[in-house]
């Protein structure tokens, strides 16, 4: 049977995780392994400067579970060090899309898969479309969880048998807040941004100045990630590659740095 692992950013009470975690544990070998709370927005960061600390750890519904004090990157390394043999990494179902580099080199969902694809370890993120109020919610519901698992599972079963297609790295799987009779699973280039960042000065109770992000969405481009997913209401699956840099990009460096 195949070993899977599943971790996410939202924290071990995330309904779409478990729903997943339910899901996946009647068809693979399941070991869940997650940050004991919210970590959204963490990327790829390790805990290096103090110990991770094991807060949970039991067998629950037919699966095995594990929580941490770390980030969601810590959870590769930790399973990796709990359990053999693992073939697969899942993150998700995170709550709030992640399409678009400028979220998916953020995010932790996506963090996590990155740092099983670098170990060589196959990965799938799996995030949905949330209202900003849901953003950085460890708890958030949908009444299309159901179906989004199924289709989830469906691409998983498809990984565990075919394997990656060759040079792909990643997969990173979007669903739409709320799917229609015509929403497809559409194949997508990563749109480069989703949000204009600026920060608005505000002052705290005494009077201090502090800074708060707003993220202003951008109208997405045709046939990106982001617009399957925000404008068309259907799924979104894109391939991620790590090995960004080809021979003709060190060409052009060379040339570059030539007097």
């Amino acid at each position: 049977m195949y070993r899977v692992c599943l971790t996410n950013d939202d924290g071990p009470r995330s309904e779409g995780m478990l729903k997943l975690a339910d899901v996946l544990s009647k068809e693979v070998e399941l070991f869940v392994v997650v940050p004991d709370g919210q970590r959204s927005a963490t990327g790829k960061s390790l805990t290096l400067r103090r110990p991770i600390r094991i807060t949970e750890k039991h067998a629950k519904n037919g699966y095995q579970f594990v929580s941490h004090d770390g980030s969601p990157a810590d959870s590769i390394i930790l399973a990796q060090s709990f359990y053999e043999s693992i073939d697969l990494l899942v993150s998700g179902i995170n709550s709030g899309a992640n399409v678009g580099y400028q979220s998916i080199l953020t995010s932790g969902t996506v963090g996590a898969a990155l740092e099983a694809a670098i170990i060589g370890l196959p990965a799938i993120a799996v995030s949905r479309e949330a209202s900003p109020s849901d953003w950085f919610e460890e708890t958030s519901s949908t009444s299309d969880f159901d179906k989004m698992c199924e289709i989830t599972k469906d691409i998983i079963l498809r990984v565990l048998d075919k394997g990656l297609p060759q040079g792909i790295d990643l997969l990173n799987l979007n669903f739409p807040s709320a799917m229609n009779e015509k929403s497809v699973t559409r194949i997508t280039k990563p749109t480069r941004v989703r949000m204009h960042n600026e920060v608005e000065e505000r002052a705290d109770p005494n009077g201090r100045p502090y800074y708060w992000y707003l993220g202003i969405e951008r109208d997405p481009t045709p046939q990106s990630d982001a617009y399957e997913v925000l404008i068309q209401r259907n799924i979104s699956l894109s391939p991620v590659i790590l090995n960004w840099v080809g021979d003709d990009e060190i060409k052009k460096l060379e040339d570059f740095m030539k007097d």
